[in-house]
């Protein structure tokens, strides 16, 4: 059982991994070439193939774990985001976000007790 709620958490970790590598490739996109060339961007290509793998990871998690317990770890995304925009993209985190997430973390973790 705790390795499928590993499982669950690092689907939490893929899916904002995937969404701020999606945003650094967006930036990267140039609407005035043809649309396949834009598919030459790793950015995107590497996006794409791991928001694929996610419904997998999340399918496989799913026939242990109950849905609305899968659901809960969702809320995981936005603490990784908010991470990964820190870390990755140099965005500045303010003392709201901060609280936001400790909230969400809380959360999870009362409601899986």
């Amino acid at each position: 059982m705790a390795l499928y709620i590993f499982l669950a958490i690092l689907i939490q970790f893929v899916v904002a991994l995937s969404q701020v590598i999606l945003k650094i490739g967006a930036r990267k996109v140039n609407f005035k070439e043809p649309l396949m060339r834009n598919f030459k961007n790793k950015h995107l290509i590497v996006s794409i193939i791991l928001f694929l793998i996610v419904p997998v990871l999340s399918v496989i998690t799913m026939r242990v774990i109950d849905f609305s317990d899968f659901y809960s770890f969702t809320a995981l995304s936005y603490v990784f985001v908010m991470l990964f925009c820190w870390r990755i993209l140099k965005e500045d985190i303010d003392r709201l976000r901060i609280i936001g997430n400790i909230l969400v973390v809380a959360g999870v973790i009362i409601y899986n007790l």
